[in-house]
């Protein structure tokens, strides 16, 4: 199984999750995109939703906590938590990986110099 490194940290992506046979009940690191249109919320704050990996292999989080700032769909989220059956992790902690942007036209940019 090839792990990712992420600061310090390592994660699995949900094809590589899926492909455990024995993973229920145990600690996982699982990153991937949060779905558009699967957010589940509950009093204002999302309680659910499902990752997808690059290959498109997805997963349910469910999350009893508070998501960061910059959870959107669409963002790269690493959850850390505990496996309950085939495709679902009850997540203890949810954690936003800032992906790299690049420029490729300065007079496009917002942030392109004067």
């Amino acid at each position: 199984m090839a792990v990712q490194a992420f600061d310090g940290a390592y994660y699995v992506t949900p094809e590589e999750f899926a492909q455990e046979i024995d993973a229920e009940g145990r600690r996982w690191r699982v990153g991937g995109r949060v779905v558009d249109g699967t957010i589940v919320e509950e009093n204002g704050r999302p309680v659910s939703w499902v990752i997808e990996g690059e290959e498109g292999q997805t997963m349910r989080i469910e999350y009893d906590g508070i998501v960061p700032d910059l959870f959107t769909p669409r963002a790269f989220v690493v959850v850390e938590g505990v496996a309950a059956g085939e495709g679902l992790l009850q997540a203890t902690s949810v954690i936003i990986r800032h992906e790299p942007e690049f420029v490729t036209d300065a007079e496009d940019a917002s942030i392109a110099a004067p």
